[in-house]
């Protein structure tokens, strides 16, 4: 019998690994694109995001009706039209045209009435704040927001808007996650010795930067990216049976973030793994995705609840033969 925790892990290792691969994928279609083989690795790339789609997509999307998953996707759309415009001044227009047409995308869908307008999410932050300040940590207990007790302050979770009242003469206030979730999630694996060192890492880097944020806003880019697609193509399935003209018009959009994306995993901080050979490290990575299917989609014990997911990633195949005909 398989305990919750490993089962967690499984599905951890597995988000990762489709998310190295959708890298690895981008940056092998860049060196190949225009061959036979490039025309394989451009299939690859899109049967991995759409195999990390069914795995957020089975339990969470399929629960929403239609209007919630467009209300999620122009939100996101506007979220990253915030965070992207540090990286590219003016690139922001093009994310709020998106979120327009995504509004015109769900008015052309039998009887879906979105809320008009859609909220627009303030961006959280999780900072390290020090010293922790009574009045601060007394709000914290008031609002049961979470917070991490560390080198004589707080890791908390904040609006980003908040920040400029938080930087009062002798405090110290350094952006450690642009996307609180990395923080809830590495706190969640119970591993406080890792947890720390990441910390300790990320301190480091917002004290050396000009701007205090010790994350990579690239590589957080493609983070916000990835969960939009999840989210678009989750929404391609479910307006291709009941709205067809909507579905017609989500196409393009689609079609902008999926070359959006496979530019930021190009441009993104390479990992080590991406300076091998990116058609290699593809297939390699392919091969362990599907190891780690085969044991974890048949697991009779679901202590998790996660089966269904491996299942629906396990269900859509590999491509595997495709990509081998090509390895160098």
């Amino acid at each position: 019998m398989t305990d919750r925790a490993a089962h967690l892990a499984a599905f951890e290792r597995l988000a990762d690994l489709l998310r190295t691969s959708a890298a690895a994928n981008a940056r092998a279609l860049q060196v190949h694109r225009g061959s036979p083989a490039g025309d394989a690795i451009d299939r690859q790339l899109e049967h991995t995001l759409d195999r990390l789609a069914l795995l957020y997509g089975r339990g969470t999307y399929e629960n929403l009706d239609t209007t919630e998953i467009f209300e999620a996707a122009i939100q996101l759309e506007l979220s990253l039209a915030h965070d992207v415009e540090p990286l590219a001044a003016g690139a922001a227009a093009a994310h709020r045209e998106r979120a327009t047409a995504l509004v015109a995308a769900a008015r052309r869908g039998v009887r879906l009435h979105l809320n008009s307008p859609v909220a627009v999410p303030e961006a959280l932050r999780a900072v390290y704040v020090a010293p922790l300040s009574p009045d601060l940590e007394r709000s914290l207990h008031e609002l049961h927001e979470p917070y991490l007790l560390w080198r004589g302050g707080a890791v908390v979770i904040v609006r980003e808007s908040a920040l400029a009242a938080m930087r009062e003469p002798g405090t110290e206030v350094a952006v450690l996650f642009l996307d609180p979730d990395e923080l809830l999630d590495l706190d969640g694996r119970g591993d406080r010795p890792a947890l720390e060192a990441e910390l300790e890492r990320r301190l480091a880097a917002a004290r050396a930067a000009p701007d205090g944020v010790g994350d990579s806003r690239e590589r957080h880019l493609v983070r916000l990216l990835l969960r939009y697609g999840t989210v678009l193509r989750n929404l391609r399935g479910r307006l291709a049976a009941d709205h067809p003209a909507a579905h017609a018009a989500l196409l393009p959009i689609l079609a902008g973030q999926r070359a959006q994306l496979e530019a930021a995993l190009v441009a993104a901080p390479p990992t080590r793994a991406a300076l091998e050979d990116p058609l290699a490290v593809s297939i390699a990575l392919e091969r362990e995705l599907q190891a780690l299917l085969t044991r974890w989609a048949n697991e009779v014990d679901d202590a998790a609840g996660l089966r269904d997911r491996f299942r629906a990633v396990a269900e859509a195949g590999t491509r595997l033969p495709d990509l081998e005909r090509f390895r160098p």
